[in-house]
């Protein structure tokens, strides 16, 4: 070999050996807030420290907006590697084949899959695959501001709760109460986001006896439980004046909201609130005590550029000992986690007992959210159907009539 030939050689092997010491950037799509995504950033720098050469970067994007945008992402050919993935994206995502099947993590012995209960693991299977693995399987709670009720003199939800009476009647009349006696809302039901309308919503509905979709996947926003539930949530916006309209930006964090719908990990944005606040079950309604499961998962996007490495990485998340870490935002499924003392008190915010009554003992009649492959689609049509549900004098039957007429058409 001539000198011209040993130096293209030389070369060549160093560039070669370069390449296989690049780091892989692990991308990682959460939806995460707070001291929630300050967990999760902590422990993307914990595997990576763990893990030489890989590294991991954390995305956020909000949950109204999720769903929508990584679809994009992974149609231009900007896929993230892993992320989280909410119940009502999965059949969507399915469809699309967007998800890597972790069948062969799940079957490896060491990740324990008896340790996850068969019906939090259903929603992720199709076939014989396994698409996802469950991280949070939290029932909805309230949140109460303990400073406006005291000020409203207002017996507490939580109370309300333990003597049986807690119910929508008692939600609506605490909500009036309150905004008669401070200068604060009573409640907000919904999220901020029009998109988001089922969280909070949904609860509503199913203890009403409404639905959004019925077994089939119709359209059931019309139904008489759901006409039901809306009328209540339209009354108290505009005859009560206790609830704010959607677009309104009146937040719970920021002490102007009574009570408030979401997931236990919200509490992460309540780290420096200048109120009390307290969790208790939702309402009873006629159809009985009924709350939405909120479930996410860790999923592999199919077009992740380093597939191995990400399985990886969401088996390290998706472990006993992390998921024990994050569960103090969000309720694990794995039954080792879930039913240790140390994850009751995991949370210092939340006493223990509140927990177990709010969160732990309203699993058996929680509901996950059940929807079609075209959710994105129906999703926007639904979302403009609520915006001309909440205007003043709007015919709630009539509006939810002509709703589900454009989202079984489509």
């Amino acid at each position: 070999m001539n000198r011209f030939g040993l130096i293209l050689s030389v070369s060549a092997l160093l560039a070669t050996s370069f390449a296989g010491a690049q780091k892989v950037n692990l991308r990682f799509s959460t939806w995460a807030g707070g001291d929630g995504l300050a967990l999760l950033q902590q422990l993307a720098q914990e595997y990576a420290a763990q893990n030489a050469g890989v590294q991991v970067s954390v995305e956020v994007t909000p949950f109204a907006d999720y769903a929508r945008k990584v679809a994009v992402q992974i149609a231009s050919g900007d896929s993230p590697d892993v992320g989280w993935l909410a119940e009502q994206s999965v059949p969507t995502f399915l469809a699309s084949r967007s998800l890597l099947d972790l069948s062969s993590l799940t079957a490896n012995r060491a990740f324990n899959v008896a340790d996850f209960p068969v019906s939090a693991l259903s929603l992720w299977k199709q076939g014989k695959g396994v698409y996802g693995v469950p991280f949070s399987n939290s029932p909805q709670v309230l949140f109460y501001n303990k400073d406006l009720f005291k000020t409203a003199a207002v017996v507490t939800p939580l109370q309300q709760y333990s003597k049986g009476t807690w119910d929508y009647a008692a939600f609506r009349a605490a909500a009036k109460a309150i905004t008669d006696k401070t200068d604060a809302f009573g409640g907000r039901i919904m999220r901020l986001d029009v998109k988001a309308w089922n969280s909070g919503t949904l609860g509503v509905l199913w203890s009403h006896g409404g639905n959004a979709f019925d077994s089939t996947l119709k359209c059931a926003l019309n139904s008489p439980g759901s006409v039901r539930a809306f009328q209540l949530m339209h009354d108290m916006t505009f005859k009560d004046q206790s609830l704010p309209r959607p677009g309104d930006q009146t937040t719970f964090q920021g002490g102007r909201l009574g009570m408030y719908i979401d997931n236990v990990s919200f509490s992460a944005q309540l780290k420096d609130a200048p109120f009390k606040w307290g969790i208790a079950p939702l309402p009873k309604g006629p159809a009985g005590r009924v709350t939405q499961l909120g479930q996410a998962g860790y999923v592999v996007f199919a077009r992740s550029a380093y597939p191995r490495e990400a399985q990886a990485f969401l088996q390290y998340l998706a472990s006993p000992t992390v998921m024990a870490r994050t569960a103090k935002f969000f309720p694990p499924p794995r039954k080792s986690v879930l039913t240790s003392r140390a994850y009751l008190t995991s949370n210092p915010a939340i006493p223990a007992a509140d927990l177990k009554t709010a969160l732990v003992n309203q699993l058996p009649s929680a509901r996950v959210f059940r929807t079609g492959d075209n959710f994105l689609r129906a999703n926007d049509v639904i979302a403009g159907g609520i915006e001309r549900l909440y205007q003043p004098g709007a015919n709630v039957s009539a509006v939810l009539n002509d709703l589900c007429k454009q989202v079984d058409g489509l």
